[in-house]
């Protein structure tokens, strides 16, 4: 009895961890190094994208899983920043990025 709640209580725990998370970043951009001076942002809204390497195209030795992720989740959103990111590792590989999609508006 004892060795069949274990395996249950092990097997909930583990449909738990499907992701993991890798880190959080205050900003992040693929398109945008800083702030101009005066230059404002306007918050767009939640965005969240994710990026799985694939084994059939030929991607080179190093490729960056969370560089891909947000290139696609700016893209994606029209976002200049992606503001509070927390990216997470999935089980198959996929890199996840989620947090605020935020674009420069006019200057001041």
């Amino acid at each position: 009895m004892k060795f069949t709640v274990t395996l249950i209580l092990l097997g909930a725990l583990a449909s738990c961890a499907t992701r993991m998370r890798i880190m959080e970043a205050a900003a992040v951009s693929m398109t945008e190094s800083s702030l101009g001076r005066g230059e404002i942002l306007q918050e767009i809204g939640p965005v969240e994208d994710k990026f799985c390497p694939s084994a059939s195209k030929d991607q080179g030795q190093h490729i960056g899983l969370m560089d891909e992720a947000i290139r696609s989740a700016q893209s994606k959103s029209g976002a200049d920043f992606i503001t509070n990111a927390t990216f997470f590792m999935e089980l198959n590989g996929c890199v996840v990025v989620n947090g605020t999609a935020i674009k420069k508006a006019s200057k001041r």
